[in-house]
């Protein structure tokens, strides 16, 4: 598989080599890319007629003047329902509080300086007024006298006094908040986001609002936490009095961090999209309009003036890889003979119209949801065109392409591609054997029969409930019928545009009571039975190869038309006289060889397929003239003979049925100079021929493997053993008739 991708660019340049990429191709193909893509962006991106419409007749509390209903599936961003979202979203972000340590630094030396006072007044014996007043004139309101005589009647008076440092860096540790202006922001998102630095890096901590320490709060806090700390009650109470004395707030509102938090969040809110589906009615005319009607109204008239990009670009890339898919089957090896300059305008013209009569009847015309889109459009009458017209394999490449970009004009509807595929493949199958044109009545049938079994399949599998398939089958029936009865139309204007060899084509071809053959039979008896041996030869052949039987047959009859205006310069038109005995052997083989290029004039003429003037080119390839090779080597007129100069100068055959009908004309010819036609003589003489051409080269562009060769020399030995083989020799009755064997 990974060779197979690594290879894509070279079977893609194959591809185009295949279908002969010339300038002109390649203006073609880009030209029909860009006009399907065209085609895409319009049904896909812009806006409809509906949508079009003006957006002041559907006003809030107005009357609509007419229906305004959606004509295809619509995903809009409701701008309304997007800015609350995101406003919610901002106001759910908890602002950011920033810790400074070096205020809970100061804090915490303060306390030192107090309890490093305290303590020395107190060892040195100083009275309590005295220290009162020390400690009222140093720090100023911070503890109440009453508490202070409570503190300094208590011993250890240590205890307390370490216990409430340690309370105190514990309540700076966790940062006490100023929330005097952003108490509603907090309230809001039920939480703050506290920034405390932590060895050189930035710990951020969320709090919920409850839990915040604040100004307010710290001495119930320290009160609480006290209890855990002391042990007597008097202790607790002076621990938590001390603490809650000496705590500051550390920790402020950081309004740059908060906007880069609430920014992050807004841009992290998806917008908010609105789903319509096609066919909704938004309004009815007469009735009020709401509101929310209005509104929706008016965002998709604003939507309908934009175009999404994204979606151009997807739409680009996809149908892009969609082309290069087409090419890749096109260059698969295996492939049909190469793709006639006429055969590549019909598949680049059919699938454009495809594509415009997909956008077209998808946009208009009204079905229920649960109907394919791609019901109303007659792939299958395209695709069997294509495969009449060019070949089968070219025809299912074709429905693969055209319903894959069938899902870009549906919104990737899967169902949509999966009946379009599936339709377009039983349009291939049911054409495959037809040879009249009633078949195609025939194949319209039948096509509509699979169509409804699609359509029924597909709502099996969906669970559609009983009443819809009723509808399905009726769909399936009319894009099968609708389908047949297009292609059995169209077929005859095509075939005449394209003058291209449809097995119709071939069969009227055919035809030999026409005026060419009659005339061959009366003027050239030897060469009309020759042209009838070797199609029977070619045709045996092809069909044991899997080449088309049919070109070969009907090319095999006109191969040698040229030669009927000059027919008694052939030997299996002479009787006793031969006029090559009086000619120089370069004229001889000047009149041999001009047989070719007499036959593609009056091929042209006929206005015969040019897949058939191209095998009557190649017939001979550039093979030699042995028999006046050899005469004019032996009566050496001339001592430097040249082969080129008894050589055909022809193409050598580059398909298939070309080659076969080759070896099929050398075949019969040498057979029929044969004296015993014996089992074991025309096997050997059948294999040297084959041979002869091979090593030659003349098959060398053909495309015919060994295996090919084979099966070729088996289905020649088997025919010609019919026409050769013997018979008893018939008694003679009294009545002078013989006994029928």
């Amino acid at each position: 598989m990974k060779n197979r991708i690594r290879r894509l660019p070279a079977l893609i340049v194959s591809a185009l080599q295949t279908v002969r990429l010339q300038k002109w191709t390649a203006t073609a193909v880009g030209a029909a890319f860009l006009s399907a893509l065209a085609v895409i962006i319009a049904s896909t991106q812009l806006a409809s007629i509906s949508l079009r419409a003006n957006p002041s007749h559907y006003g809030a509390g107005g009357v609509a003047e007419k229906d305004f209903v959606v004509d295809r599936d619509f995903s809009y961003v409701d701008e309304r329902a997007t800015q609350l979202k995101r406003d919610t979203r901002e106001r759910l972000v908890p602002p950011v509080f920033a810790l400074n340590e070096s205020v809970g630094a100061d804090a915490l030396a303060r306390y030192d300086r107090f309890a490093e006072t305290l303590s020395r007044l107190t060892g040195q014996g100083a009275s309590a007024e005295r220290i009162l007043l020390r400690i009222q004139l140093d720090y100023p309101g911070s503890v109440p006298d009453a508490e202070l005589r409570l503190l300094l009647g208590y011993r250890p008076m240590a205890r307390p006094l370490e216990g409430a440092r340690a309370l105190l860096e514990e309540l700076l540790a966790r940062g006490i908040v100023d929330l005097t202006t952003h108490r509603e922001e907090a309230l809001a998102a039920g939480a703050i986001e506290l920034w405390r630095p932590r060895d050189g890096q930035v710990q951020k901590d969320e709090v919920a609002f409850d839990a915040v320490l604040t100004r307010e709060n710290t001495a119930l806090h320290a009160r609480g936490r006290a209890e855990e700390i002391a042990r007597e009650d008097q202790e607790k109470r002076l621990v938590a009095l001390l603490a809650a004395s000496f705590a500051v707030e550390n920790a402020w509102y950081n309004p740059e961090n908060t906007l880069v938090q609430r920014s992050r969040a807004r841009a992290e809110v998806e917008p908010v999209t609105e789903k319509l589906a096609k066919g909704q009615v938004l309004v009815h005319r007469g009735d009020i309009v709401t509101e929310a009607a209005a509104q929706k109204i008016r965002a998709l008239s604003e939507y309908a003036k934009t175009v999404d990009l994204n979606g151009v670009g997807g739409s680009a890339l996809f149908l892009l890889a969609v082309f290069a898919i087409g090419l890749y089957l096109i260059a698969t090896p295996g492939a049909a003979s190469p793709i006639r300059r006429g055969q590549v305008l019909l598949i680049l013209g059919m699938g454009l119209a495809h594509v415009v009569l997909s956008a077209v009847s998808i946009r208009l015309l009204p079905l229920r949801e649960w109907v394919p889109p791609s019901v109303i459009v007659p792939t299958s009458s395209l695709s069997m065109l294509v495969a009449i017209l060019v070949s089968t394999p070219v025809g299912i490449s074709f429905t693969l392409v055209v319903s894959l970009v069938m899902l870009l004009l549906t919104g990737m509807n899967v169902n949509a591609f999966l009946f379009a595929f599936l339709s377009g493949i039983a349009g291939t199958a049911v054409v495959l054997g037809a040879e009249k044109r009633i078949d195609l009545v025939r194949a319209g049938l039948i096509l509509a029969l699979i169509d409804a079994a699609i359509l029924c399949v597909q709502g099996l599998l969906a669970n559609h409930e009983p009443a819809r398939f009723p509808v399905a089958i009726g769909w399936g029936i009319a894009n099968g019928f609708l389908c047949g009865t297009l292609t059995l139309g169209f077929l005859p204007i095509f075939e005449l545009l394209l003058n291209a060899p449809t097995r119709f084509k071939l069969m009227e071809l055919s035809d030999l009571n026409s005026p060419i053959f009659k005339r061959m039979l009366s003027q050239a008896p030897g060469t009309y039975t020759h042209s009838i041996s070797v199609a029977n030869l070619a045709e045996t052949a092809c069909e044991a190869i899997g080449a088309n039987a049919l070109l070969a047959r009907v090319s095999a009859y006109y191969h040698d038309i040229g030669k009927v205006d000059q027919a008694d310069y052939f030997i299996e038109n002479q009787k006793a006289y031969n006029r090559h005995d009086e000619m120089k052997p370069s004229l001889s083989v000047a009149v041999i060889k001009s047989h070719v290029r007499i036959g593609i004039e009056k091929a042209r003429e006929l206005k015969l397929p040019q897949a058939m003037i191209d095998i009557i080119a190649q017939h001979h390839g550039r093979g030699l003239i042995t028999y006046f090779y050899h005469r004019a080597m032996n009566e050496g007129e001339n001592p430097r003979v040249s082969r080129d100069d008894y050589s055909y100068p022809g193409v050598r055959p580059r398909t298939r049925e070309a080659a076969v009908l080759m070896l099929a004309d050398a075949v019969e010819a040498a057979t029929r100079t044969m004296k015993r036609h014996t089992e074991s003589r025309l096997e050997r003489d059948v294999q040297d021929i084959i041979m002869d051409k091979f090593t030659t080269g003349e098959l060398g562009d053909s495309g015919l493997t060994l295996r090919d060769l084979e099966s070729i020399r088996r289905s020649f030995v088997h025919i010609l053993e019919g026409y050769f083989h013997t018979r008893i020799e018939y008694p003679k009755l009294r009545r002078g008739k013989q006994v029928a064997q």
